[in-house]
């Protein structure tokens, strides 16, 4: 049945319609970017006008996948091939006026006061560092609450719980984290996505919080493999070249041992 309105009432919503009205058309024309190969192949213009629709959605997000301890954007430092690009670090990264707290409860409520390398690195490249990813406690057992986006009843792994489903959810086009054991490599498979820890030594660990020295190494995750060589080479890291590889195999392949008999067997 059709209602009436009076002109007061018709007049006093016109502002509250034009704001919705806006807003809409606003989320239209917003980039949807979600691969790190989207973002670089996107320009300058449009990944700055992306950063506020990846903050939207992981705000949207994550009040059921638990990605992320503190979502604080911060500023580049510097300007490179990975400008305006958003990403997340593990919380036992430090980090300069973000929340610094080991995944612990013990340390709830610190707050960094420098960047650790990696960080600064890829700020002094263009990129953004939207916060701090989820981790177990001190980069160990005891778990975080992050679940896995591809289902909430399982696991995401860990210890890099958050910045792995970060990426898995579509947060953000890359993550930083850490692995003694198999703490980038375990969660990248739980989640789907690709994660990939370079020779140990090989990339600065200055302002993260040590499990084994002699083991602990940067890792990163990305949704495929090539977003995975993009990030590399935007780091500053050669990529290598193509190469065939010839795997052989004697065929037939012979027997080591001859099989044992059922005297043998007994």
């Amino acid at each position: 049945m059709p209602h009436s309105v009076d002109r007061r009432t018709f007049l006093a919503a016109v502002p509250a319609l034009a704001a919705a009205s806006a807003v809409a058309r606003t989320v239209a024309q917003s980039p949807r970017l979600e691969t790190l190969t989207e973002w670089m192949n996107a320009s300058r213009d449009v990944r700055a006008r992306a950063l506020q629709p990846t903050v939207d959605r992981i705000r949207a997000m994550d009040t059921s996948i638990h990605a992320w301890v503190q979502v604080l954007p911060q500023r580049p430092t510097g300007a490179g091939p990975l400008d305006e690009i958003p990403f997340g670090a593990k919380d036992i990264m430090e980090t300069r006026g973000l929340s610094t707290e080991y995944g612990s409860a013990i340390y709830k409520g610190r707050v960094g006061t420098v960047d650790a390398a990696i960080v600064s690195h890829l700020r002094t490249r263009g990129a953004v560092l939207m916060g701090k990813t989820q981790t177990t406690a001190f980069a160990y057992r005891e778990p975080a609450p992050t679940v896995n986006p591809r289902n909430h009843e399982h696991t995401p792994g860990g210890s890099s719980s958050g910045s792995a489903a970060a990426v898995a959810a579509g947060m953000v086009p890359f993550a930083l984290g850490t692995q003694t054991m198999g703490s980038v490599l375990r969660p990248a498979s739980y989640c789907g996505v690709t994660g990939f820890k370079g020779t140990y030594g090989l990339v600065s660990l200055e302002g993260v919080l040590p499990f084994a020295k002699s083991l602990d190494t940067l890792g990163f995750f990305t949704h495929t493999p090539a977003d995975m060589l993009a990030l590399w080479e935007a780091m500053g890291h050669p990529i290598g070249r193509a190469e065939d590889v010839e795997i052989g195999a004697p065929d037939p392949i012979p027997q080591v041992e001859a099989p044992m008999t059922a005297t043998e067997l007994g």
